[in-house]
Protein backbone atom coordinates (compact mmCIF):
# COMPACT_ATOMS: atom_id res chain seq x y z
CA UNK A 1 0.00 0.00 0.00
CA UNK A 2 1.27 3.36 -1.32
CA UNK A 3 0.36 5.95 1.02
CA UNK A 4 1.19 10.02 0.95
CA UNK A 5 1.82 11.54 4.17
CA UNK A 6 0.98 15.06 4.46
CA UNK A 7 1.42 17.33 7.14
CA UNK A 8 1.69 21.59 8.02
CA UNK A 9 3.96 20.09 11.31
CA UNK A 10 7.17 18.26 10.74
CA UNK A 11 10.66 18.47 12.66
CA UNK A 12 13.52 19.77 11.62
CA UNK A 13 17.26 20.31 12.57
CA UNK A 14 16.22 23.71 14.50
CA UNK A 15 12.71 22.59 15.50
CA UNK A 16 13.56 19.12 16.45
CA UNK A 17 10.15 18.20 18.50
CA UNK A 18 7.65 20.53 16.61
CA UNK A 19 5.30 17.93 14.63
CA UNK A 20 7.42 14.70 15.88
CA UNK A 21 4.57 12.99 16.50
CA UNK A 22 3.72 12.70 12.60
CA UNK A 23 7.25 11.33 12.41
CA UNK A 24 6.84 9.10 14.63
CA UNK A 25 3.67 7.91 12.46
CA UNK A 26 5.65 7.84 9.05
CA UNK A 27 8.33 5.40 10.76
CA UNK A 28 5.59 3.09 12.33
CA UNK A 29 3.59 3.04 8.54
CA UNK A 30 7.63 2.28 7.16
CA UNK A 31 8.42 -0.07 9.73
CA UNK A 32 4.81 -2.07 8.98
CA UNK A 33 5.66 -2.49 5.57
CA UNK A 34 3.79 0.44 3.95
CA UNK A 35 5.80 2.70 1.29
CA UNK A 36 5.61 6.13 2.73
CA UNK A 37 6.04 9.20 0.56
CA UNK A 38 5.60 12.76 2.01
CA UNK A 39 4.82 16.01 1.12
CA UNK A 40 5.24 18.19 4.51
CA UNK A 41 6.15 21.98 5.97
CA UNK A 42 8.47 22.66 8.55
CA UNK A 43 8.28 25.34 11.00
CA UNK A 44 8.90 29.04 9.60
CA UNK A 45 9.53 31.96 11.88
CA UNK A 46 8.57 35.14 9.64
CA UNK A 47 5.85 36.26 7.98
CA UNK A 48 7.38 35.90 4.52
CA UNK A 49 8.80 32.19 5.11
CA UNK A 50 5.13 30.82 6.29
CA UNK A 51 3.60 32.54 3.38
CA UNK A 52 5.96 31.11 1.35
CA UNK A 53 6.27 28.24 2.73
CA UNK A 54 2.71 27.23 2.78
CA UNK A 55 2.52 28.18 -0.73
CA UNK A 56 5.00 25.80 -1.75
CA UNK A 57 3.66 23.23 0.52
CA UNK A 58 0.12 23.65 -1.08
CA UNK A 59 1.57 23.51 -4.30
CA UNK A 60 3.45 19.86 -3.14
CA UNK A 61 0.25 18.30 -1.94
CA UNK A 62 -2.11 19.07 -5.23
CA UNK A 63 0.88 18.12 -7.43
CA UNK A 64 1.73 15.02 -5.57
CA UNK A 65 -1.64 14.08 -5.14
CA UNK A 66 -2.36 14.07 -8.98
CA UNK A 67 0.31 12.64 -10.55
CA UNK A 68 0.99 10.32 -7.60
CA UNK A 69 -0.06 6.72 -7.72
CA UNK A 70 -1.30 7.00 -4.27
CA UNK A 71 -3.64 4.29 -2.22
CA UNK A 72 -4.51 6.84 0.83
CA UNK A 73 -3.44 10.49 1.05
CA UNK A 74 -3.24 10.80 4.85
CA UNK A 75 -3.23 14.14 6.08
CA UNK A 76 -2.91 15.80 9.59
CA UNK A 77 -4.07 18.67 10.83
CA UNK A 78 -7.73 19.00 8.95
CA UNK A 79 -7.80 23.31 9.31
CA UNK A 80 -4.65 24.14 7.68
CA UNK A 81 -4.70 21.21 4.88
CA UNK A 82 -8.63 21.62 3.69
CA UNK A 83 -8.09 24.09 1.01
CA UNK A 84 -5.37 22.03 -0.86
CA UNK A 85 -7.11 18.90 -0.32
CA UNK A 86 -10.35 19.91 -1.28
CA UNK A 87 -9.07 21.47 -4.45
CA UNK A 88 -7.27 18.04 -4.89
CA UNK A 89 -10.68 15.93 -4.37
CA UNK A 90 -12.22 18.52 -7.53
CA UNK A 91 -9.22 17.92 -9.76
CA UNK A 92 -9.48 13.83 -9.05
CA UNK A 93 -12.24 12.56 -6.77
CA UNK A 94 -11.15 8.98 -6.71
CA UNK A 95 -8.42 10.13 -4.62
CA UNK A 96 -8.96 8.86 -1.00
CA UNK A 97 -8.25 10.99 1.98
CA UNK A 98 -7.55 9.30 5.35
CA UNK A 99 -7.54 12.82 7.73
CA UNK A 100 -6.32 12.20 11.26
CA UNK A 101 -7.61 15.55 13.33
CA UNK A 102 -6.11 17.12 16.37
CA UNK A 103 -6.60 19.93 18.85
CA UNK A 104 -7.54 22.97 17.23
CA UNK A 105 -9.34 21.92 14.05
CA UNK A 106 -12.61 20.84 16.47
CA UNK A 107 -12.10 23.19 18.93
CA UNK A 108 -10.58 26.53 17.76
CA UNK A 109 -8.70 28.52 20.20
CA UNK A 110 -9.04 32.01 19.25
CA UNK A 111 -11.45 33.72 16.49
CA UNK A 112 -9.00 33.74 13.87
CA UNK A 113 -9.23 29.96 13.45
CA UNK A 114 -12.76 29.73 13.70
CA UNK A 115 -13.02 30.77 9.67
CA UNK A 116 -11.92 27.19 8.84
CA UNK A 117 -14.89 25.44 10.28
CA UNK A 118 -16.40 25.33 6.92
CA UNK A 119 -13.53 23.76 5.53
CA UNK A 120 -12.85 21.08 8.21
CA UNK A 121 -16.39 19.90 8.02
CA UNK A 122 -15.84 19.91 4.22
CA UNK A 123 -13.25 17.85 4.01
CA UNK A 124 -14.14 15.45 6.88
CA UNK A 125 -17.29 14.68 5.23
CA UNK A 126 -15.33 13.65 1.98
CA UNK A 127 -12.66 11.35 3.14
CA UNK A 128 -13.02 8.02 3.21
CA UNK A 129 -11.38 7.97 6.73
CA UNK A 130 -11.37 10.32 9.79
CA UNK A 131 -8.97 8.73 12.45
CA UNK A 132 -8.86 10.36 16.09
CA UNK A 133 -6.34 10.92 19.02
CA UNK A 134 -8.56 9.53 21.77
CA UNK A 135 -12.15 8.34 22.48
CA UNK A 136 -13.04 11.45 23.66
CA UNK A 137 -12.34 13.19 20.57
CA UNK A 138 -13.78 11.14 18.27
CA UNK A 139 -16.99 11.90 20.86
CA UNK A 140 -16.51 15.33 19.85
CA UNK A 141 -16.01 15.51 15.73
CA UNK A 142 -19.31 13.11 15.65
CA UNK A 143 -21.14 15.48 18.24
CA UNK A 144 -19.78 18.90 16.00
CA UNK A 145 -20.13 17.81 12.58
CA UNK A 146 -22.38 14.80 12.22
CA UNK A 147 -20.48 13.54 9.07
CA UNK A 148 -20.98 9.72 8.19
CA UNK A 149 -17.43 8.71 7.56
CA UNK A 150 -16.14 5.91 9.82
CA UNK A 151 -13.97 7.01 12.55
CA UNK A 152 -11.14 5.12 14.15
CA UNK A 153 -8.49 5.86 17.16
CA UNK A 154 -5.36 6.08 17.16
CA UNK A 155 -3.51 7.71 19.84
CA UNK A 156 -1.00 10.28 17.73
CA UNK A 157 2.23 8.95 17.52
CA UNK A 158 3.20 7.48 20.59
CA UNK A 159 5.49 7.01 22.97
CA UNK A 160 9.05 6.36 22.58
CA UNK A 161 10.40 4.00 25.02
CA UNK A 162 14.14 4.18 23.63
CA UNK A 163 13.77 7.98 24.32
CA UNK A 164 11.07 8.10 27.16
CA UNK A 165 12.28 5.82 30.22
CA UNK A 166 12.67 5.89 33.69
CA UNK A 167 15.87 7.12 34.53
CA UNK A 168 15.41 8.31 38.26
CA UNK A 169 18.35 6.23 39.16
CA UNK A 170 20.73 8.54 37.72
CA UNK A 171 18.79 11.86 38.84
CA UNK A 172 21.82 13.31 39.74
CA UNK A 173 23.46 13.49 37.05
CA UNK A 174 20.44 14.67 34.84
CA UNK A 175 19.90 17.37 37.07
CA UNK A 176 23.83 17.87 36.58
CA UNK A 177 23.24 17.90 32.75
CA UNK A 178 20.41 20.24 32.97
CA UNK A 179 22.45 22.73 35.71
CA UNK A 180 19.56 22.35 38.51
CA UNK A 181 20.62 22.52 41.88
CA UNK A 182 20.55 19.51 43.85
CA UNK A 183 19.26 20.89 47.15
CA UNK A 184 16.13 21.75 45.49
CA UNK A 185 13.48 19.11 44.47
CA UNK A 186 11.62 19.96 40.94
CA UNK A 187 7.75 20.20 39.72
CA UNK A 188 7.12 20.42 35.90
CA UNK A 189 5.42 21.99 33.14
CA UNK A 190 6.26 21.75 28.99
CA UNK A 191 4.46 23.12 26.80
CA UNK A 192 3.65 26.13 24.34
CA UNK A 193 2.92 29.27 26.42
CA UNK A 194 0.04 30.05 24.29
CA UNK A 195 -3.49 30.31 24.91
CA UNK A 196 -5.63 27.86 26.83
CA UNK A 197 -2.03 26.01 27.49
CA UNK A 198 -2.50 26.70 31.39
CA UNK A 199 0.58 28.10 31.98
CA UNK A 200 -0.82 31.21 33.77
CA UNK A 201 -2.83 28.49 36.00
CA UNK A 202 0.20 26.69 36.70
CA UNK A 203 2.09 30.26 37.90
CA UNK A 204 -0.64 31.47 39.66
CA UNK A 205 -0.78 28.12 41.68
CA UNK A 206 2.82 28.57 42.34
CA UNK A 207 2.48 31.71 43.85
CA UNK A 208 -0.58 30.32 45.79
CA UNK A 209 1.40 27.12 47.48
CA UNK A 210 4.35 29.69 48.36
CA UNK A 211 1.73 32.12 50.52
CA UNK A 212 0.63 28.79 52.42
CA UNK A 213 3.81 27.50 52.53
CA UNK A 214 6.52 29.71 52.50
CA UNK A 215 8.69 27.18 54.06
CA UNK A 216 9.32 25.24 50.62
CA UNK A 217 10.78 27.90 49.23
CA UNK A 218 13.79 26.61 50.79
CA UNK A 219 13.58 23.14 49.29
CA UNK A 220 11.10 23.52 46.05
CA UNK A 221 11.83 24.71 42.77
CA UNK A 222 9.01 24.75 40.05
CA UNK A 223 10.58 24.34 35.95
CA UNK A 224 8.43 25.84 32.51
CA UNK A 225 10.10 24.24 29.46
CA UNK A 226 8.95 26.47 26.13
CA UNK A 227 8.17 29.47 24.49
CA UNK A 228 5.43 31.01 22.54
CA UNK A 229 3.42 33.98 21.60
CA UNK A 230 2.36 34.82 25.61
CA UNK A 231 6.31 34.32 26.90
CA UNK A 232 5.93 37.82 27.44
CA UNK A 233 3.12 37.90 29.72
CA UNK A 234 4.58 34.60 31.16
CA UNK A 235 7.85 36.70 32.61
CA UNK A 236 5.53 39.35 33.75
CA UNK A 237 3.46 37.47 35.53
CA UNK A 238 6.60 35.41 36.95
CA UNK A 239 7.78 39.25 38.02
CA UNK A 240 4.41 40.17 39.45
CA UNK A 241 4.30 37.21 41.90
CA UNK A 242 8.44 37.76 42.57
CA UNK A 243 8.90 34.03 41.51
CA UNK A 244 12.30 34.59 39.66
CA UNK A 245 14.13 32.24 41.80
CA UNK A 246 11.80 29.93 42.19
CA UNK A 247 10.94 28.90 38.30
CA UNK A 248 13.24 27.63 35.95
CA UNK A 249 12.68 28.20 32.85
CA UNK A 250 13.83 26.42 29.68
CA UNK A 251 13.35 27.32 25.88
CA UNK A 252 11.87 24.25 23.49
CA UNK A 253 14.12 21.42 23.98
CA UNK A 254 14.49 17.98 21.71
CA UNK A 255 12.81 14.75 22.60
CA UNK A 256 16.12 13.39 24.87
CA UNK A 257 16.80 16.09 26.87
CA UNK A 258 12.44 16.51 27.94
CA UNK A 259 12.89 12.86 28.90
CA UNK A 260 15.77 14.12 31.49
CA UNK A 261 13.14 16.82 32.62
CA UNK A 262 10.22 14.05 33.32
CA UNK A 263 12.71 12.14 35.33
CA UNK A 264 13.86 14.99 37.46
CA UNK A 265 10.77 16.24 38.43
CA UNK A 266 8.58 14.77 40.95
CA UNK A 267 5.79 15.42 39.17
CA UNK A 268 4.39 16.65 36.11
CA UNK A 269 1.69 19.22 35.84
CA UNK A 270 -0.64 19.32 33.07
CA UNK A 271 -2.82 22.39 33.69
CA UNK A 272 -4.59 22.96 30.12
CA UNK A 273 -8.14 24.02 29.71
CA UNK A 274 -8.42 23.08 26.20
CA UNK A 275 -11.55 20.93 24.88
CA UNK A 276 -9.58 20.56 22.07
CA UNK A 277 -6.85 18.94 24.17
CA UNK A 278 -6.91 15.50 21.42
CA UNK A 279 -4.76 13.36 23.53
CA UNK A 280 -2.14 15.18 25.74
CA UNK A 281 0.90 13.16 24.49
CA UNK A 282 3.36 14.98 26.86
CA UNK A 283 1.50 13.69 29.61
CA UNK A 284 2.14 9.94 28.53
CA UNK A 285 5.42 10.96 28.26
CA UNK A 286 6.12 11.68 31.51
CA UNK A 287 4.23 8.80 32.96
CA UNK A 288 6.71 6.35 30.68
CA UNK A 289 9.37 8.25 32.30
CA UNK A 290 7.59 6.38 35.35
CA UNK A 291 6.62 10.69 36.77
CA UNK A 292 3.18 10.69 37.77
CA UNK A 293 1.05 13.87 36.50
CA UNK A 294 -1.28 16.15 37.93
CA UNK A 295 -3.58 17.38 35.27
CA UNK A 296 -6.46 19.10 34.23
CA UNK A 297 -9.79 16.70 34.06
CA UNK A 298 -10.41 17.68 30.61
CA UNK A 299 -9.61 16.47 26.94
CA UNK A 300 -8.08 13.51 26.08
CA UNK A 301 -6.46 13.31 28.85
CA UNK A 302 -9.14 11.32 30.53
CA UNK A 303 -9.09 8.93 28.21
CA UNK A 304 -5.68 7.66 30.33
CA UNK A 305 -5.55 9.45 33.75
CA UNK A 306 -7.81 7.48 36.69
CA UNK A 307 -7.89 9.92 39.61
CA UNK A 308 -5.72 8.76 42.66
CA UNK A 309 -5.22 5.62 40.73
CA UNK A 310 -2.24 6.94 38.05
CA UNK A 311 -2.17 10.42 38.33
CA UNK A 312 -4.06 13.00 39.97
CA UNK A 313 -7.24 15.32 38.35
CA UNK A 314 -8.26 18.55 39.17
CA UNK A 315 -10.96 21.24 37.43
CA UNK A 316 -9.68 23.10 35.01
CA UNK A 317 -8.55 26.53 35.13
CA UNK A 318 -8.86 26.77 39.01
CA UNK A 319 -5.14 27.36 40.50
CA UNK A 320 -6.38 27.05 43.50
CA UNK A 321 -7.49 23.21 43.10
CA UNK A 322 -3.63 22.65 41.59
CA UNK A 323 -2.67 24.12 44.21
CA UNK A 324 -4.26 22.09 46.92
CA UNK A 325 -3.07 18.89 45.00
CA UNK A 326 0.59 20.47 44.95
CA UNK A 327 -0.24 20.34 49.03
CA UNK A 328 -2.30 16.83 48.90
CA UNK A 329 1.06 15.49 46.87
CA UNK A 330 3.29 16.44 50.02
CA UNK A 331 1.03 14.80 52.61
CA UNK A 332 1.81 11.45 50.99
CA UNK A 333 4.26 8.79 52.10
CA UNK A 334 6.62 7.50 49.62
CA UNK A 335 5.44 4.51 48.94
CA UNK A 336 2.15 6.38 48.27
CA UNK A 337 3.82 8.53 45.77
CA UNK A 338 5.69 5.46 44.56
CA UNK A 339 2.69 3.29 44.22
CA UNK A 340 0.98 6.39 41.57
CA UNK A 341 4.03 6.27 39.92
CA UNK A 342 4.18 2.62 39.28
CA UNK A 343 0.66 2.87 37.20
CA UNK A 344 1.26 5.68 36.01
CA UNK A 345 4.26 4.01 34.07
CA UNK A 346 1.80 0.45 33.71
CA UNK A 347 -0.94 2.83 31.92
CA UNK A 348 2.40 4.79 29.49
CA UNK A 349 2.99 0.62 27.96
CA UNK A 350 -0.56 0.92 26.45
CA UNK A 351 0.65 3.68 24.31
CA UNK A 352 4.37 3.02 23.74
CA UNK A 353 5.34 2.85 20.01
CA UNK A 354 5.36 -1.10 19.95
CA UNK A 355 1.90 -1.40 21.28
CA UNK A 356 0.09 0.60 18.85
CA UNK A 357 2.01 -0.07 15.73
CA UNK A 358 -0.58 -2.96 15.47
CA UNK A 359 -3.70 -0.37 15.34
CA UNK A 360 -2.21 1.49 12.84
CA UNK A 361 -1.73 -1.04 10.94
CA UNK A 362 -4.53 -2.59 10.81
CA UNK A 363 -6.67 0.55 10.20
CA UNK A 364 -5.04 1.14 6.96
CA UNK A 365 -5.32 -2.51 6.46
CA UNK A 366 -8.68 -2.95 6.72
CA UNK A 367 -9.00 0.97 4.97
CA UNK A 368 -7.52 -0.69 2.01
CA UNK A 369 -9.73 -3.74 1.64
CA UNK A 370 -13.21 -1.30 1.51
Amino acid sequence: MKILLVANMYPSEQFPSYGVFVQNVENILKDEGFEVDRAVLQKKTSKVGKLSGYAAYYSKVVSKGLSGNYDAIYVHYAAHNALPLLLLKKLKPSVKIVTNVHGSDVVPEVSSQEKYQPYVKELLSKSSLIITPSHYYESLVKEKYGVKTPIRVFPSGGVNKNVFRPMKANKDQLQKELKLDPNFRYFGFVGRLDVGKGWDHYVNAIQMYFEEKPEEKHRTKFIVVGSGKDEGHFKDLVEKHNLGDSIVHYPLMKQTDLAKIYNVIEAFVFPTTRKGESLGLVGLEAMACGTPIIASAIGGILDYVKDNENSWLFEPGNPQALKDLLIHFDSLTEVQRQTVATKAYETSLEYEVEAIKPKLSKIFNEFSRN
